[in-house]
């Protein structure tokens, strides 16, 4: 099941079950089937592209019995493999009228270091 990012381009969820055949709406939209999201940015279009082929793949006699941690497919320049960090030092504040706003900068801390 894929949807696209932007609304103007694809509607909401909701639009499209709402434009989905009666008939074929539940073997769709109430399966389990998982959610690829089509972003437009190109680094995004590789993750996207990938959990397609995953669940492609999943559904095919070779590899229905793996899981989906087992399927570990590789796109070369995906950004979720890329190593993440700032180019200089960087000052975080966190507010603490904020709720989970510290938890959140004592995580990217732990992260990307001091």
């Amino acid at each position: 099941l894929v949807q696209e990012a932007d609304p103007k381009k694809g509607g909401t969820l909701e639009v499209l079950r709402a434009e989905c055949p009666e008939d074929l709406r539940a073997a769709i939209f109430d399966k389990g089937w998982p959610m690829t999201t089509w972003h437009r940015i190109e680094a995004f279009q590789r993750v996207s592209l990938k959990t397609i082929a995953e669940a492609l793949l999943l559904c095919s006699p070779n590899y229905e019995a793996l899981s989906k941690e087992q399927m570990r497919l590789y796109v070369p320049g995906e950004v979720q493999r890329e190593a993440l960090a700032f180019p200089k030092p960087v000052v975080l504040w966190a507010s603490p009228a904020n709720a989970g706003a510290a938890e959140l900068a004592d995580e990217l801390t732990a992260k990307f270091g001091r």
